[in-house]
């Protein structure tokens, strides 16, 4: 499976609740709701990588698997 920030290869773990969780050797571990994943496909829009990646390093430090459920200032162009 791939990266849903980076596009790399990334492990996939199963579902919960409406969460797609991946663990990526250089994004880390973290999931995204369904919702914003089918979002995203539909818009052609696409994660900001470093501006992704630096928000999910501020929130490990209060959760061991962030979670993104909206993608405002984390995609390109924003």
């Amino acid at each position: 499976m791939s990266c849903l920030i980076c596009a790399g290869p990334a492990e996939q773990f199963p579902s919960v609740a409406d969460w797609e969780e991946r663990k990526c050797p250089k994004c880390g571990h973290y999931r995204v709701s369904q919702a914003l994943v089918l979002a995203l496909m539909d818009q052609g829009q696409i994660f900001d990588v470093p501006k992704a990646r630096a928000w999910l390093a501020s929130r490990r430090m209060n959760a061991s698997i962030p979670h993104i459920q909206t993608a405002q200032g984390l995609l390109v162009s924003e």
